[in-house]
């Protein structure tokens, strides 16, 4: 995500700049720019109850990062106290996202750290779009975004979507971290200016005989202030009590929380039958463009709306399932399938509710032949089965991401299985 636009006087001390993406790993207790960042994910029992007290309180409790004091980091940290208040403001504007995001990270074993990413990109506003047209919580630019399966259409744009978004935002930190060999600072570092950018700075350094720790390249000057503006931020969430910050006091009755759409319908409606506003629910579900739930079906609302709000669009069968709280593990539903393969072996198997089927491929690969449900689209699809949304287009040759009940697809398990 390159460059990020200045929103606001309130977050303006925060945004830096931009960039298509990065991620976070394990590392040691040494400092070194190889392995600042120890594994921060603390196991024996963590639970999303545990998160759900307060999200901002639980990264404190896990972050085991060892801060350097250098020059540069010292610099962020004093820029970013010079007015507190405004810290304390922004970082209280993540509060309906930041339950999800931390959830997310925990469950994919990773540092919780990194939900401090989207205060720095977007300042944790979902509408937020750069001069380079990065745009969401993540700030994903359009050609990252369609790399990691990110819909972009004249109704949807997942960038912007909290759910689609997080999921990309997590493989791209995770592939960009293997690349960098658990190296954090560096993998930090592409993520605001490019892998491509980050590799170049090595190999330039490689050449000359010179170190290649991230605090010995050459690189532009908003990526040398953005790591360690990260790192002066995770230092002051750590110390925040040595440096008079708050920690904000979320309530997880703002968090938000998923209603599962049957059929298409205005935001404007849902405000109606709620205390939201309009406004609001454009943020909350700000992937919708035209201001209406279509694909992927699924509408956000803070936690403390959602069960009125589900009785009465019940009423007009207009949801399916239950409300479903973004905390929760919800298992996948067992899929429909049909087959017409005419490949080697084709193997069966059956669950409670329906059937589905594997096909080994001559090539020893895996392939499934599916059939869309109602409410289905290539986003869950894609989810479901761990795969890429282009990769469905192109296996199936799609022209466009629309689907409808009935049409068969087929999925390649390359690498990865069904959920």
């Amino acid at each position: 995500m390159k460059k990020l636009l200045i929103f606001t006087i309130l977050c303006a001390f925060l945004v830096g700049c931009q960039n298509p993406g990065s991620g976070y790993t394990a590392g040691s207790k040494t400092y070194n720019s190889k392995s600042i960042f120890n594994s921060s994910v603390k196991r024996g029992g963590v639970n999303y109850a545990s998160v759900t007290q307060n999200p901002w309180h639980y990264m404190l409790t896990q972050i085991n990062v060892s801060v350097p004091n250098n020059s540069r980091v010292v610099a962020e940290r004093e820029r970013l106290l010079r007015n507190p208040q405004r810290f304390e403001n922004v970082a209280l504007r993540s509060e309906p996202y930041v339950y999800y995001i931390i959830n997310q990270l925990r469950k994919n074993n990773l540092p919780v750290e990194l939900a401090l990413i989207p205060l720095i990109e977007s300042a944790y506003d979902p509408l937020a779009t750069s001069p380079a047209q990065a745009a969401g919580l993540w700030q994903f630019v359009p050609i990252t975004a369609k790399e990691y399966g990110l819909i972009n259409s004249n109704t949807f744009d997942g960038r912007r979507d909290l759910i689609a978004s997080t999921g990309s935002a997590i493989s791209l930190l995770q592939n960009l971290n293997n690349r960098f060999n658990g190296d954090w600072l560096l993998t930090l570092a592409a993520y605001n200016a490019g892998e491509g950018r980050v590799r170049r700075a090595i190999e330039k350094n490689k050449e000359k005989g010179l170190p290649t720790s991230y605090w010995s390249l050459e690189l532009p000057q908003e990526t040398m202030q953005y790591v360690p503006k990260i790192l002066a931020i995770i230092d002051i969430v750590k110390n925040n009590k040595r440096y008079g910050i708050k920690l904000p006091d979320c309530n997880y009755q703002n968090s938000l929380v998923r209603i599962d759409m049957s059929k298409n319908i205005s935001l404007a409606k849902i405000a109606k039958y709620t205390g939201l506003s309009l406004n609001d629910l454009m943020t909350y579900n700000a992937g919708y463009l035209q201001q209406t739930v279509s694909g992927p079906f699924h509408l956000l609302v803070p936690y403390s709306h959602a069960e009125n709000l589900f009785k009465k669009l019940k009423k007009e069968n207009l949801v399916t399932n239950k409300v479903t709280e973004l905390l929760e593990d919800v298992p996948h539903k067992s899929m429909p399938f049909e087959i017409k393969s005419t490949t080697t072996t084709t193997i069966q198997y059956s669950t409670v509710s329906t059937k589905e089927t594997e096909t080994v491929l001559k090539n020893g690969k895996k392939q499934i032949t599916y059939q869309v449900k109602a409410g289905d689209n290539l986003y869950s699809i894609a989810k479901n089965y761990r795969v890429k949304i282009t990769d469905l287009l192109q296996w199936n040759k799609l022209k466009n991401g629309r689907v409808k009940e009935g049409d068969v697809l087929k999925i390649k398990l390359v690498n990865s299985n069904p959920i």
